[in-house]
């Protein structure tokens, strides 16, 4: 359905992250040096929060008197953008409702009805996601100081699905509202949207599924396995990871011998665009103090979040898609492997694998919980260590790439939307093609290639096989995922064979 669609993450390993810092409203500092990409550039080209009642987070990090401090920041917590201020009662009754934690964390959520009630939905859907709760709290309060009669505000965070479950980070990390939606708006503003896909409505998409992914995950295990600092990274790089698009893609770029092309050596052209754009407006020359995220971090862990950015994008490259369906799987077979080992080895002391193969969240959160307590010992438990590291990197960033070619694993009605606009791209790219007297990209042939065939190409690709796989390591995805691809595919035609 998208295949200019990618793949996301870098391997930080499976500790959880301790905040040792006390949050600042102050001045900011940090200097990197990086070179920028503008949009202009291409353009020149190719014209459950179980515990909700007491205010805290789902991780059991300890953040000193982080809160108190952040309070005493002056709106921090009822901040809101101008964009959401400025529009009418009724579109901010929706929003808030569309907006809840429980809904953001919806496999059904439809980014389209957002994008229905505002110009902004990266800007939003963003403030939503990384600054909860603090945003669905600033919504209810602007409708209720408004106060008019008729808007219905049902769902406005009440009766929330216990499945659902807060990351909170603002009580781990350092952030601000404001800067948060001050960069989201810089990078909003550079989302090409005159073509049909690759727009900021895709980005808005791709961010809320990411979450979506991770709420499905048993909540001790996620916690266990990932922590804040990579959260909150691989939603951020969701909102940024398609920016300025031109709605062509790599073949183009390399056949046209676009600037972009000859810059990056026709390597991963657009994942190295997008990424420059990105850590430029974060960590280089177009850095500025009033969209600075990472300002108060410390140095090791901006350059974790960093870290984190490079490898999720410059892996979106649907190029790394196989090489890297096939190193999950091989990673959890050797996961499992070592785990019955060690188990055969030391008995039910070790109670790490067994004659079954125990779920491999439940490993990798053992294996964590073991290493941050001191636990386990010997080189085989070493062994066994780095190489749950390296899985739950890669697990992460297939939980992106996930997101970012769920499309057609979306309910009826939003897969095919999203079909619809991936082929107007793809034929608007083979268009120009034939004008340029360039070879004709696959599936980007008005002519030859019927729309229908060419999603249930992609299904059976990309899409139902990188699902089948989640839907093996998280069990929510093949119960809640897997009949929507399934129905997707039925419509769209027949197997053959």
């Amino acid at each position: 359905m998208a295949l200019l669609c990618k793949i996301a993450w870098v391997s930080v390993g499976v500790n959880a992250f301790v905040y040792q810092g006390v949050p600042k409203c102050g001045a900011r500092v940090k200097n990197y040096s990086s070179k920028n990409l503008v949009c202009g550039e291409i353009n020149s080209d190719i014209n459950k929060n179980l515990n909700n009642e007491l205010g805290r987070s789902l991780f059991n990090s300890p953040i000193g008197d982080t809160t108190a401090v952040i309070n005493e920041c002056s709106d921090f917590n009822s901040y809101s953008p101008p964009e959401w201020n400025e529009l009418p009662t009724e579109a901010k009754a929706k929003l808030a409702n569309l907006l809840t934690w429980e809904n953001l964390s919806k496999w059904d959520f439809n980014i389209f009805e957002v994008a229905g009630l505002t110009n902004d939905p990266l800007l939003l859907v963003g403030w939503a996601l990384l600054c909860e709760p603090m945003a669905q709290e600033a919504m209810q309060s602007s409708l209720e100081v408004k106060g008019d009669a008729g808007v219905n505000l049902n769902g406005c965070e009440s009766g929330e699905n216990t499945n659902t479950f807060r990351y909170q980070f603002h009580e781990h990390l350092e952030i601000d509202p404001q800067t948060i939606c001050n960069f989201l708006r810089e990078i909003e503003r550079r989302y090409n949207r005159d073509i049909p896909f690759h727009t900021n409505v895709h980005a808005a998409d791709v961010a809320q599924t990411t979450n979506c992914l991770f709420q499905m995950m048993d909540q001790e295990c996620l916690t266990s396995i990932f922590d804040p600092i990579t959260i909150f990274s691989l939603i951020l790089t969701a909102t940024f990871h398609d920016v300025c698009h031109p709605g062509t893609n790599n073949l183009f770029q390399q056949n046209a011998q676009t600037s972009i092309a000859i810059k990056y050596n026709n390597m991963s052209v657009l994942e190295n665009m997008h990424l420059a754009v990105g850590l430029s407006l974060l960590f280089g020359n177009e850095k500025q103090d009033e969209w600075d995220i990472f300002e108060g971090w410390t140095e090791d862990d901006r350059a974790r979040a960093e870290e984190i950015m490079k490898e999720s994008i410059l892996n979106t490259d649907m190029a790394h898609h196989f090489a890297n369906l096939d190193h999950l799987e091989s990673l959890i077979e050797q996961v499992h492997t070592m785990a019955k080992d060690i188990t055969e080895e030391h008995g039910n002391n070790a109670e790490i694998g067994g004659p079954q193969p125990r779920p491999i969240l439940s490993i990798l959160a053992q294996i964590s919980h073991q290493a941050k307590s001191g636990e386990g010992g010997g080189l085989a438990q070493t062994e066994l260590e780095g190489k749950c590291n390296q899985l739950a990197g890669l697990l992460a960033e297939f939980i992106m790439h996930g997101a970012d070619i769920s499309n057609p694993a979306k309910t009826e009605v939003i897969a095919l939307n999203w079909g619809r606009r991936c082929f107007d791209e793809f034929f608007a790219q083979g268009d120009k093609e034939k004008e340029m007297g360039l070879p004709i990209s696959h599936l980007c042939d008005r002519d030859t290639v019927e729309r229908q065939e060419g999603q249930i190409v992609f299904i059976d690709l990309f899409a139902e096989p990188t699902y089948e796989l989640l839907g093996n390591i998280i069990p929510r995805v093949k119960e809640e995922v897997m009949p929507h691809i399934i129905h997707t595919r039925g419509i769209l035609g027949t197997r053959e064979g």
